[in-house]
């Protein structure tokens, strides 16, 4: 990763996976540009698993360890054999300059590379090397086989489930409305400080990378200036809608169900759709009213 594009893409990803792992934060603690040695070697991040017998929530630490490796690639890097070698040496140094002999086991380490894009030739090189690779979970690929030092897996963000892992599949250059929506509604949601600055980081790189889809999303919910401050009636009202379904607020980005279906209903009152007309469709009559509020307010 060239020292541009790690600048900017690097501390993104590292706010992404906190925010992704961030229901088990307590049990996890996050080192971004691990140094090794004394040289600048550096991983890009490290996350160790404080006690073993706890369940990471978040798909993405289900593979986990006591030390885990991260190795991103932003998506016009490639992540090819190379970069895979280059992270199995990373992992073994990281191994050798523990404390005291063997202090760290190996099958106490774990390495996660990630990309947006499928790394075929990586994949077709595991594969050719007599590398099982398979999808555990969408997006989510564990690599088995001798050439896999460690419990190795790949994740393919761009094929991430949307309802599970918005942090990371908003580090992309072509997003689509509904992950933008999704992004800006799950943003709002949170009320811990650690996790609205992370959140700000990764708001900050999508809005760079996607401009016009933001400048599109302003002018269909027809707000004027930051989107945030525009889109902050309706979020209020998920909010709402959070709380009445019975949701804790901590969890409301990754069931964003009422959430979308707030965005739908209002849109479709802004066409002209009545109240009545989206209930008999099969909206929830608390959603359509709250709905109705929000639009009441915005073009009071």
């Amino acid at each position: 990763m060239g020292d541009f594009e790690k600048k900017q893409w690097h501390p993104p990803f590292c706010a992404a996976v906190k925010l992704e792992l961030r229901a088990n934060k307590k049990d996890l603690s996050f080192e971004s540009e691990h140094t090794l040695n004394t040289k600048p070697i550096q991983i890009d991040l490290l996350v160790i698993k404080k006690l073993q017998d706890v369940d990471i929530q978040n798909e993405i630490g289900k593979i986990f360890k006591a030390h885990n490796i991260f190795e991103y690639k932003s998506p016009k890097d490639a992540l090819g054999i190379d970069e895979y070698f280059k992270t199995l040496a990373y992992a073994c140094l990281y191994k050798a300059s523990c404390p005291s002999t063997n202090s760290i086991k190996d099958d106490d380490i774990t390495i996660t590379l990630v990309r947006e894009g499928m790394p075929r030739e990586l994949v077709k090189w595991f594969k050719n090397n007599n590398c099982n690779v398979t999808e555990k979970y969408p997006g989510i690929y564990y690599v088995t086989g001798k050439k896999a030092l460690f419990s190795t897996q790949l994740i393919v963000s761009s094929k991430l489930n949307i309802s599970e892992h918005q942090w990371l599949k908003a580090l992309t250059s072509k997003m689509d409305e509904n992950v933008g929506e999704r992004l800006v509604f799950s943003a709002e949601l949170l009320s811990e400080k650690d996790d609205k600055e992370n959140a700000d980081s990764v708001l900050q790189l999508a809005l760079a990378e996607n401009k016009a889809l933001f400048e599109k999303m302003k002018e269909v919910h027809g707000m004027c200036e930051a989107l945030k401050d525009l889109m902050k009636p309706e979020l209020e009202e998920a909010k709402n809608i959070a709380k009445i379904e019975g949701r804790a607020e901590g969890r409301a980005e990754g069931r964003a169900e009422g959430v979308n279906e707030l965005s739908t209903a209002i849109k479709r009152l802004k066409s002209g759709s009545s109240v009545q007309a989206l209930i008999d469709e099969g909206f929830n009559p608390e959603i359509v009213k709250s709905a109705k509020d929000v639009l009441d307010d915005i073009t009071a």
